[in-house]
C-alpha cells in the first residue's frame, strides 16, 4: 500500500522534499540535544565545585566556633576556680528554683524568652520564660543546707561573668552552669522548671567531664525544656588540684552547623553533618556526633537520645567506602550517590582532625537550574525542528489530499477491517476478515485476524485476577471473634485487585485466650498477594504449635525464607497474644510498626515498641523476643499498616499518627467496628479524591472487661 501510494507522491516530486526536510531536521535536533548535554554538564560542575567550596567554607567556620567555645569555657572554668578558692563575707540575695517557679518571687524581668522553649507530646513549641538579669541556684532534693554555705555567695560572684559570656557568644549558646561536688548548681539565664529527681552530679556531662579530667563534647535533652542541646564540659579544681565541681555550657546544635544559612545557599533539603571514622562489626564505618536538626518531640531528659550510635550510609557501597577512605585521610572532595534512597551530592572537608564536615544535598536540586537552561536550548532547537517539520507538512497534506481522493479503491479492505472492528467493541470475537491484495493491507489483516485470539486471552485473565481477588478476600477472616470482655474489629482494604496485607484470628494452644496476627508484604499487587498467601499458610500452621510465641515466630522465619530466597522480599509481621483472662498479653514485632495502647481515661498511650527485630524471609538464622504487658479495663488496641499514616492528599500531605491518635481518643466511647469505620473514613476523607497509593489494613481491639472466672 505505501509503495501505490508513493507512486502517486512521486509524480509530484516530493521525495526531494522528504530528503531536505528529513535531514536538516534531524541534524536540528542532534544540534540541540548536543548543546543542551553539554551546557548541563558544564553547569552541574560549576555548581559541585561551589557545593564543595561550601563543605570546606562551613567546616572551618564550625572548627572556629568549636575552639571559641573550648576557649571560652576554659576562661570560665578558670574564673569559677579563683572565686571558689577565695574567702567570702555574707551571703547576697539569689533567686533558687522553687523561686522561679512561685508567682512573686520571681525576678523583675522573667519572662518568655523566643529562644526558650517546651515541645508538647504534639511537637508543638511552647515558650519558656527566663531572666536575663538573674541565674538560678539549685540544690537536690533534701540538700536544703546548701542555701546558707559560703560557695554560694562564691558562686554568685560569678554572675557578671556569665552575662558578658552569654552576650557575646551569640545564638548558638543555650545555657551555661556550674555544679559543685555538693550538688550545689547555678545556671544561667535563671530559669525554672526543674524535674523533682533531678541532680545534676548523676547527669553524663557531669560523671564524664569527672571521669576524663578534660573537655568533653556530647548531645543531651536539656531537663527543664526538652530540648536536645550539644554540652561541652569540664572539671574545676581547688589549688591542690583536687576536682571540686564541673562547668559546662550547652549549644544549639541548628545554629552550629549553619542549618540556616545553607538552607537559604542551596535549598531547605540540604541536610548537615560532622562525622568521624570509627571502627565496627562492619568494618570502618563513619558515625555521626552532630547533624543539624532533629525532629522535635517531647522526650524525657531521663532517657537517652534516639538513635544515639548513627552512622551516615548510602546504598552504594563502593562510593560510600571510597568517602570513607578520603574522610581517613583528611582530605575533602565531592561524591554523587544515594541518600536514604534519592540521588543526592555528597560534599565533605576536614574537621578539627577528628572527623569530617558532611553537606547531602539531593541531585535534582543541584541539576535544577542546569536542566532548565538544557530544556531551553533544547526548546530552541525544537522550535526551529517544528518550523521546519511545519513546512513539510504543509507540503505532505496537499500531496497526500490527492492521494486520497484517488486512493478509495485502495482503502476499502481498511474500511472492511473498521467494520470488523466495531463488532469487537460490541463483543462480537467471531469475526474474521478476509483481505487478498498481496502488500500491507493483507499483512495488517492477518494481523487484525490474529488480534482477536489475544483479547481473547485477555478477557480469561481478566476473569482469572477476578478469581484471585476473590480469592484474598476468603483468606482474611469473615467475622470477628466473639471473646468475652474483648471487642474485636479488623478490615484490610486493598489498592490493587490483590494486595499483600494480612491479619487473622486464632486461638494460642499453649495458653488459650485470643491471638491476633497483622502482616505487611514489600509492594502491592498479584506478586505481594502470592507471598502474603506463603506466609499465611506458615503462620497458620505454627499457631497450633505448643512453642513459645518467639520460637514459633522464628519457625515461620525460617520456613519463608527458604521460600523466598533471595528475591529481596520479605513481610514484616506484629502478632500479639491476649491472655483468657484478658488482662496480659504477649507480643512480637519482626520489622512492623509498633502497636499503640490508648488509654482513653488518662488521655495517654503507650506505643509496643519492644526490641528492633528483622522483618520475616530476609535472614533465616534470625531471632526474635517476645514481650509481655499488663492491660487495663477500657483500653484501646490498635494494630495496623503505614497504609494509613502515610496516605497522602493533594497538597502531598501525610495523614500522619497525630492525626490518627486525636480520633482514637475521640471515638473512644464506640465500639472497635465503629472506631474502625471513623479511621477509614477519615483516610478517604483526608486523601480528598487521592488515589490510594499503598494497601490499608487495622486490627481494633477494645478491652472491656477482665474475665476473672478464667484468671
Amino acid at each position: 500500500m505505501r509503495f501505490k501510494l508513493f507512486i502517486l507522491l512521486l509524480a509530484f516530486s516530493l521525495i526531494p522534499l522528504l530528503v531536505v526536510s528529513i535531514i536538516s531536521r534531524q541534524g536540528i535536533q542532534d544540534l540541540g540535544q548536543v548543546q543542551s548535554h553539554n551546557l548541563r554538564a558544564d553547569m552541574i560542575k560549576i555548581l559541585t565545585d561551589e557545593m564543595h567550596q561550601s563543605a570546606k567554607d562551613s567546616a572551618k567556620l564550625v572548627q572556629q566556633q568549636a575552639v571559641s567555645l573550648e576557649f571560652a569555657l576554659k576562661a570560665i572554668g578558670a574564673e569559677a576556680e579563683d572565686v571558689l578558692n577565695d574567702p567570702v563575707e555574707g551571703t547576697p540575695k539569689v533567686y533558687f528554683a522553687e523561686d522561679f517557679n512561685t508567682k512573686g518571687r520571681q525576678p523583675a524581668d522573667f519572662g518568655p524568652s523566643p529562644q526558650y522553649f517546651v515541645i508538647s507530646e504534639q511537637g508543638q513549641k511552647q515558650p519558656s520564660s527566663v531572666s536575663l538579669e538573674e541565674p538560678v541556684f539549685f540544690y537536690p532534693k533534701g540538700q536544703e543546707q546548701l542555701k546558707n554555705i559560703p560557695d554560694l555567695t562564691r558562686l554568685y560572684l560569678l554572675k557578671p561573668d556569665l552575662k558578658a559570656f552569654f552576650n557575646q557568644a551569640g545564638a548558638a549558646l543555650h545555657r551555661v552552669y556550674i555544679c559543685l561536688n555538693s550538688g550545689l548548681h547555678i545556671a544561667y539565664p535563671g530559669h525554672g522548671n526543674y524535674p523533682e529527681n533531678y541532680d545534676p552530679r548523676k547527669r553524663l556531662w557531669f560523671t564524664e567531664a569527672v571521669k576524663a579530667g578534660s573537655i568533653v563534647w556530647d548531645k543531651f535533652i536539656d531537663a527543664s525544656t526538652g530540648q536536645q542541646v550539644y554540652t561541652l564540659s569540664k572539671p574545676i579544681r581547688d589549688r591542690e588540684g583536687k576536682t571540686i565541681g564541673v562547668v559546662a555550657i550547652d549549644i544549639q546544635l541548628v545554629e552550629l552547623l549553619r542549618k540556616d544559612d545553607l538552607s537559604s545557599q542551596w535549598s531547605s533539603a540540604i541536610q548537615s553533618f560532622v562525622v568521624g571514622p570509627v571502627k565496627t562489626d562492619n568494618g570502618v564505618e563513619l558515625r555521626i556526633w552532630a547533624e543539624a536538626g532533629h525532629k522535635e518531640a517531647n522526650i524525657s531528659w531521663q532517657t537517652d537520645l534516639p538513635n544515639k550510635a548513627r552512622y551516615l550510609q548510602s546504598a552504594d557501597k563502593q562510593s560510600m567506602a571510597k568517602m570513607i577512605s578520603s574522610i581517613s585521610k583528611g582530605e575533602s572532595g565531592v561524591i554523587r550517590m544515594p541518600c536514604n534512597g534519592v540521588d543526592s551530592v555528597w560534599a565533605f572537608a576536614p574537621f578539627r582532625n577528628e572527623g569530617s564536615y558532611v553537606l547531602i544535598t539531593p541531585e535534582r536540586i543541584i541539576t535544577r537550574v542546569p536542566d532548565r537552561a538544557a530544556l531551553q536550548a533544547l526548546s530552541l532547537s525544537k522550535d526551529l525542528y517544528v518550523a521546519v517539520g511545519a513546512a513539510s507538512l504543509f507540503t505532505l497534506l496537499t500531496v497526500a489530499l490527492v492521494a486520497f481522493l484517488g486512493s478509495r479503491k485502495v482503502l476499502k479492505p481498511l474500511l472492511a477491517m473498521t467494520d470488523a472492528a466495531e463488532k469487537i467493541s460490541e463483543g462480537d470475537l467471531s469475526v474474521h476478515v478476509d483481505v487478498k491484495t498481496g502488500d500491507e493491507r493483507e499483512t495488517l489483516a492477518n494481523a487484525f485476524n490474529h488480534m482477536i485470539p489475544k483479547l481473547q486471552d485477555h478477557l480469561r485473565i481478566t476473569k482469572s485476577m477476578e478469581l484471585a481477588q476473590e480469592v484474598h478476600t476468603n483468606l482474611l477472616p469473615m467475622e470477628s471473634p466473639q471473646t468475652s470482655g474483648l471487642d474485636i474489629s479488623g478490615i484490610s482494604i486493598s489498592c490493587d485487585e490483590t494486595g499483600g496485607d494480612y491479619f487473622d484470628y486464632y486461638t494460642p494452644p499453649r495458653t488459650g485466650g485470643t491471638g491476633i496476627l497483622l502482616g505487611d508484604v514489600t509492594g502491592h499487587g498479584v506478586s505481594a498477594a502470592l507471598l502474603m498467601t506463603t506466609g499465611r499458610a506458615h503462620l497458620k500452621h505454627a499457631s497450633g504449635h505448643m512453642e513459645p510465641l518467639a520460637e514459633r515466630i522464628e519457625e515461620v522465619n525460617r520456613l519463608l525464607c527458604s521460600d523466598i530466597g533471595d528475591t529481596g522480599r520479605f513481610m514484616t509481621l506484629f502478632c500479639l497474644e491476649i491472655s483468657p483472662d484478658n488482662s496480659a498479653a504477649t507480643y512480637v514485632r519482626a520489622g512492623h510498626d509498633p502497636a499503640t495502647i490508648y488509654d482513653p481515661a488518662h488521655g495517654e498511650k503507650r506505643d509496643l515498641m519492644g526490641s528492633p527485630m528483622l522483618a520475616l524471609g530476609i535472614f533465616d538464622e534470625a531471632r526474635y523476643d517476645e514481650f509481655d504487658i499488663e492491660l487495663h479495663e477500657g483500653e484501646i488496641i490498635f494494630i495496623g499498616t503505614d497504609g494509613i499514616w502515610e496516605a497522602r492528599n493533594t497538597k502531598d500531605e501525610m495523614f500522619g499518627r497525630d492525626r490518627l491518635d486525636q480520633l482514637i481518643f475521640a471515638n473512644a466511647h464506640r465500639s472497635a467496628a465503629e472506631i474502625q469505620q471513623e479511621v477509614i473514613a477519615a483516610v478517604y476523607k483526608f486523601q480528598d479524591g487521592m488515589e490510594q497509593e499503598d494497601d490499608i489494613t487495622l486490627v481494633i481491639i477494645k478491652v472491656n472487661k477482665f474475665n476473672k472466672d478464667k484468671a
